[in-house]
């Protein structure tokens, strides 16, 4: 991928810096895949000298990146309430913006600025201001793919001539942080870079801004809609330009424009072409002459609608936190393009049918009909509370299920030719339902299949689940044939407006909606947190469809689908649905494969997981759990995985990869040495993976 970045404008640091002890097993969190992607890059808050070391292994955004660090989360948390107990004794702004510099230069980037244009190495010092605006100063609807050339230029905080009386910047506290650093895809405009960025006020789009070049003599002025390819490394100032009676402003008309304004005419005219073919005495085609065609008695209709569309624009802006009508429509048509380019592409089509091949229907004879997946070998994943009628588990508690359960494959088309029905095996291999450890909810069932399905499991697959974005269902609602739905993750701070937006339309909507919540209060609660994980998205697959894979733009399995608000309005329909994230189901099902001592299933799993970039980064992960939470009672599952891991290809690396994280933790090598711990100790020694005279040693995280 570094061939095709154009420019990687952030200097490089060397500094180390140790890893941070984590003792839950949790996964990195990346956007998109992108082959060959792996880079690291340190942070550390403006008021600490700790440096923390993040790895990236996919294309995500630098905040993305940060929040897989638990102490990142952690010290901007605790930064924030800092600040904020100050400010509350002046009774001020709450509001806080995350500034995000290189250690050389201190140029700030946007949080959705793309990790990988960030050098090896570089640190990056984090603080936080207040914001006195209403509107968020970034945007985190980007999506990063590869095959993309970016430039990076500056633009001074402060502007240059005509500016003095006009706000530049959302937030003004962002002024003593200058130049801001600006990233852009080579092929679009000024205009389009400065909006994705979100820190720029909308006078700078509505008025004619331009950018004059700081060092440049004479002076070289860029226009908004000039292409940003030439720009790269290049800092500029902004100026006003007098605008001519003839020039038009740049954003698109604002609420209280003449587009509200009452027509006197009787009737709407609408612009129709005339598409005749005659030639002229030259031989070439006419030119279209369009004629307006009048539509009568239209003046009562034209009225409503424009008093509507001032009603309709207040919403908006307030639904979306602007200001203005021009940051509703940018906002709206990166929701268009976000939710819609992602599974346009014919490649990504083809595969998601190939992958299709591994959902079946799940039908729990007598209680519920749902969907699930082959995981791998022959198990599929699907949800616990398909095993649930009334109140009942059908499941008792040595996981013997009491009713019969069959999967469905190639249910596609309606004459129902070519199906395959499979039995399941009436002992459940896992079943767990409620709350973890960590207080994730978990609804999931591992099942056993009587025969071996010929499709290919999903598990080498699965990815962490990206925060923004488009993803697709594929499930079998209402037992019918197999759907896809492609649709939008609904970012966990939008989530109120989900719920808001059906609201309000009429009281009888208002009491369903409202009867729906009451009813499902855990889950809503649950979807409400600050630190819920769950991942959220408007779908029209229902009742049926639980258990159904959630795949990312790159074909990658990131949740399972469980459930949602239901209510009937002719039909059923549904506020908000969820899905549960596959690494969440995942760690759970292997720590109790672990307690149980399941050697067989922790080795076709490992065997399967290590064929997938993400999940074989699981099961080195998986390791470290084993190693850090040690107990004499892992032993059997310890060396089962590692059996395994050592009969792939790359058991060289990840033993490296291992040995070199193991000494680097001073708690690791104690616990190995600890009396009780033979068995570890023992294992340590066997295959080469520690030297107990080590003790100190650069920290070096999992390779590609």
């Amino acid at each position: 991928m570094a061939a095709m970045v154009k420019s990687e404008p952030l200097d490089s640091n060397s500094d180390s810096s140790p890893d941070q002890k984590r003792k839950k097993m949790k996964m990195t969190e990346p956007n998109d895949r992108m082959q060959g992607h792996l880079h690291r890059f340190r942070f550390k808050f403006l008021d600490k000298e700790d440096r923390y070391e993040i790895t990236c292994k996919s294309p995500c955004s630098v905040l993305q990146a940060l929040e897989t660090s638990s102490k990142f989360c952690v010290l901007k948390e605790k930064t924030v309430k800092q600040k904020m107990e100050t400010r509350q004794q002046e009774k001020t702004m709450q509001r806080q913006d995350l500034v995000i510099q290189t250690m050389k230069g201190k140029k700030p980037i946007a949080t959705h600025f793309p990790c990988h244009l960030i050098k090896n190495g570089q640190i990056l010092t984090i603080s936080t201001v207040f914001n006195d605006s209403e509107e968020a100063t970034t945007e985190t609807t980007q999506i990063y793919k590869e095959n993309k050339q970016y430039v990076i230029f500056y633009i001074e905080s402060e502007g240059g001539k005509n500016t003095k009386t006009k706000q530049l910047l959302k937030n003004k506290k962002l002024k003593p942080f200058s130049p801001l650093c600006i990233y852009a895809i080579c092929g679009e405009t000024v205009e389009t870079a400065l909006t994705r960025d979100g820190r720029f006020h909308d006078n700078v789009f509505i008025q004619t801004f331009t950018l004059v070049e700081s060092e440049s003599d004479p002076p070289r002025c860029v226009e908004m809609n000039v292409l940003v390819d030439c720009l790269d490394k290049q800092t500029f100032k902004m100026i006003l330009e007098e605008r001519n009676a003839t020039q038009a402003p740049t954003a698109p008309p604002q609420a209280g424009s003449n587009l509200q304004k009452e027509d006197e005419t009787n009737s709407i005219q609408l612009p129709m072409s005339n598409t005749s073919t005659e030639t002229s005495a030259a031989g070439e085609p006419p030119k279209k002459q369009k004629y307006p065609v009048t539509v009568t008695d239209s003046a009562e209709i034209l009225k409503i609608l424009r008093h509507q569309f001032a009603d309709l624009v207040k919403q908006m802006k307030k639904r979306y936190k602007k200001k203005k009508y021009s940051g509703v429509l940018s906002h709206l048509s990166g929701e268009f393009g976000k939710s819609t380019e992602g599974f346009s592409e014919v490649y990504t089509v083809k595969k998601l049918m190939e992958l299709s091949d591994s959902v079946c229907m799940i039908d729990v004879k007598g209680v519920k009909q749902g969907t699930g997946f082959l995981l791998f070998d022959h198990y599929i994943l699907t949800n616990a509370h398909l095993f649930k009628k009334d109140g009942i588990f059908y499941v008792n508690e040595y996981g013997h299920i009491s009713a019969k359960v069959t999967a469905t494959f190639n249910k596609e088309n309606p004459s129902e030719s070519n199906l395959k029905e499979i039995d399941v095996k009436p002992e459940i291999i896992d079943f767990q339902w409620g709350f973890d450890a960590y207080n994730r909810h978990v609804d999931f069932a591992v099942l056993e299949l009587q025969d071996v399905d010929t499709s290919t499991g999903l598990l080498c697959r699965s990815s962490p689940d990206p925060k923004t974005g488009g993803v697709c269902l594929i499930g079998h609602p209402g037992g019918g044939v197999k759907r896809t739905d492609p649709t939008t993750i609904i970012e966990r701070e939008r989530r109120g407006e989900a719920f808001q937006r059906e609201t309000g339309k009429n009281d009888r909507m208002d009491m369903l909606i409202n009867t729906s919540i009451e009813e499902n209060k855990v889950n809503y609660d649950m979807l409400m947190k600050p630190d819920s994980t769950e991942v959220t998205y408007d779908t029209c697959l229902f009742h049926g469809a639980s258990g159904s894979p959630v795949f990312d733009e790159s074909c990658q399995v990131i949740a399972m689908h469980t459930g949602g608000f239901p209510y009937k309005d002719e039909g059923v329909k549904s506020v908000i649905e969820y899905a549960i994230p596959l690494f969440t189901i995942l760690e759970n099902f292997l720590i109790e494969m672990m307690n149980r001592n399941n050697v067989e299933i922790l080795t076709k799993f490992t065997r399967e997981a290590l064929t997938g970039l993400h999940s074989r980064d699981f099961i080195y992960n998986f390791i470290r759990h084993l190693v850090t939470e040690w107990k004499p009672s892992f032993s059997a599952a310890l060396t089962a995985v590692w059996e395994t891991v050592k009969e792939n290809e790359n058991h060289l690396r990840m033993k490296e990869n291992l040995r070199t994280w193991i000494i680097s933790k001073k708690e690791v090598l104690e616990k190995i040495q600890i009396a009780g711990n033979e068995a570890l100790k023992e294992f340590m020694l066997e295959n080469i993976l520690v030297k107990l005279s080590q003790t100190d040693d650069d920290d070096e995280p999992m390779d590609e």
